[in-house]
């Protein structure tokens, strides 16, 4: 029962996440660089389900075709985290660290959602080049504890 209700759960939230145009379940919307825009209205063409818990990022799948995509996150975890997408060649776990976060300053941020509540499920609509990403919560030491994970747009 509790799978199912998870599934309901995920598939509804990306149903409104779709027509509220990707507004986060914070309010705020999400933040893009210039390569995670989508065009207004546009439709995500796959949807990968990441789910965040202390110590874990973990995308299903880990890969998915390049182009317009919806990451359907879900924080199962028992504090607030925050989840962000940066193209880069570098492994997930090799990032630039200063004072316990990732030093975005020199890296391509495709897109983020910051200050994802306890059970809170917000969808990010990105346009994902070919390559590599690193996906990680970039609140302080929760990337050193392991809150990361690398991903493949093919």
């Amino acid at each position: 029962m509790g799978r199912t209700r998870a599934v309901l759960v995920m598939v509804v939230t990306f149903v409104i996440g779709s027509t509220t145009a990707g507004c986060a379940a914070t309010g705020a919307p999400p933040t893009a660089g210039p390569t995670g825009s989508s065009a207004p209205g546009s439709a995500a063409s796959a949807t990968v389900a990441v789910q965040l818990i202390e110590g874990k990022v973990t995308p299903q799948p880990a890969t998915a075709p390049a182009g317009p995509m919806t990451f359907a996150i879900n924080n199962i975890g028992m504090n607030v985290h925050e989840f962000v997408v940066i193209k880069t060649e570098l492994d997930a776990s090799a990032l630039p660290v200063s004072d316990g976060v990732v030093d975005e300053s020199g890296l391509d941020v495709v897109g983020q959602v910051e200050n994802i509540a306890l059970r809170a499920t917000p969808t990010l609509p990105v346009d994902l080049a070919p390559g590599h990403y690193a996906l990680i919560c970039n609140i302080k030491d929760h990337y050193g504890a392991g809150m990361h994970a690398d991903f493949e747009a093919t």
